[in-house]
């Protein structure tokens, strides 16, 4: 029998229970700083190293005996839980909740749960969990480490422009060093921390304008009208099938409008919104500011410059705009296999540049043509005015090519 227990954050959250379950224990396995404080002996203790070889032994001993896994906080939230469940099947585990960091945090600051998204920045090489977190949450909590300490995590969120936030940071929990602290994320990049932390992220300000599909062409900052209308958008989005932890590239992304109705539909994902001229980009983080989605990524470049610096591959691409074939081939060797993207084309030699660099790839090819109708007043009635008709190319990566 396995027996996996949340020590929660300080002694008095152990129950009579798991005590005994511990004591009893054949084995009892876990963090050194665990074992030295229960006083387990070398005879009886198991400390945590290599997870292969740390499952091994405890699937040995399992087999006569009991064994207790310890676990900080709530084995399930962030901790050594899931790590097991890649060694062992359901029913050879046996979880003890009990209460965690984020739990106790939102405590201390009288912050409901509830809708609280949590994540954890331990040993992650990127922030697209968080601004994903930022766009479609409330509160927000983060387990850190030494790379993404408070001070760290606000200067990123100031340099992406993120607005209506202040940052929480219980330090020490359950310890009599326990510290609790609120403040804006400009104060927070300016503070030094101590390792032991949790942070809460809380919004404190609404945007201006609620992300959502269909938004009001009206509302968005934009460049004389140089953008995707939202009847475009609309069925573009529809094709590209996005999944909810997809990586969009948006090239040639003008003022960005196709981006902020990704986000709305990606809950984990994220969204480059890559744009050569300096006001659309200006345009863009102005339009992310406005709606509160800070998972997507404004990029000042040209396509071929942004293509040219290798990023990694994304599982999705709008092409907007220059579409011509160096760029259709780059997009093409770039994109992940099983990957769909969609090109928008005005003009017919767009349209013939696209249709050929697919038609050459075996890729499995539809064109669409989208020519919509707007009611305009008229004499006291109603007539309908035309929008310039749009050509829209969906195709998907075979898996063969890559």
């Amino acid at each position: 029998m396995i027996h996996v227990l949340g020590l929660g954050l300080c002694p008095v959250h152990r129950s009579p229970e798991a005590l005994n379950l511990i004591r009893s224990a054949d084995l009892v396995a876990g963090g050194r700083r665990l074992l030295d404080e229960l006083g387990i002996t070398e005879d009886r203790r198991l400390a945590l190293g290599s997870m292969d070889e740390f499952a091994a032994r405890i699937r040995d001993r399992a087999q006569d005996g009991n064994v207790c896994v310890l676990a900080d906080g709530d084995p399930l939230l962030y901790g050594i839980g899931a790590s097991l469940q890649r060694f062992f099947a359901p029913h050879e585990l046996t979880f003890h909740p009990n209460v965690s960091a984020m739990q106790t945090a939102c405590a201390r600051f009288g912050l409901p749960w509830h809708d609280c998204q949590t994540l954890s920045l331990h040993g992650r090489s990127d922030l697209a969990p968080l601004y994903a977190a930022l766009s479609h949450g409330s509160l927000v909590a983060m387990y850190t480490d030494q790379q993404h300490s408070p001070d760290a995590i606000a200067e990123l969120l100031l340099e992406r422009g993120v607005k209506g936030w202040r940052m929480h940071v219980a330090e020490n929990l359950c310890s009599p060093e326990e510290k609790l602290t609120t403040l804006t994320l400009a104060e927070a990049a300016q503070r030094h921390w101590h390792a032991l932390n949790l942070v809460l992220l809380e919004r404190t300000e609404a945007p201006p304008l609620t992300l959502e599909l269909g938004l009001d062409d009206g509302a968005l900052a934009h460049d004389q009208g140089l953008m995707t209308k939202q009847p475009v958008r609309a069925f573009a989005l529809s094709l590209l099938r996005l999944t909810p932890d997809a990586t969009l590239w948006d090239l040639g992304a003008g003022s960005g409008a196709v981006s902020l109705e990704a986000a709305r539909l990606l809950g984990k994902g994220q969204v480059v919104a890559v744009e050569r001229q300096p006001e659309r980009v200006a345009h863009i983080r102005q339009n992310v500011a406005r709606t509160g989605a800070w998972l997507v990524e404004a990029v000042h470049a040209s396509v071929e410059e942004f293509l040219d610096s290798h990023p990694s591959p994304p599982t999705h691409i709008f092409l907007g705009g220059g579409a011509s074939a160096p760029v259709l081939a780059q997009c093409a060797a770039l994109l992940s296999p099983g990957g769909r993207m969609v090109v928008a084309a005005v003009l017919l030699s767009t349209l013939e540049a696209a249709r050929a660099a697919f038609t050459q790839r075996g890729w499995p090819l539809t064109v669409h043509q989208l020519m919509h109708h707007a009611s305009s007043p008229l004499g006291g009635d109603l007539r309908l005015v035309p929008s310039n008709p749009v050509f829209l190319l969906e195709t998907q990566k075979t898996s063969s090519d890559t």
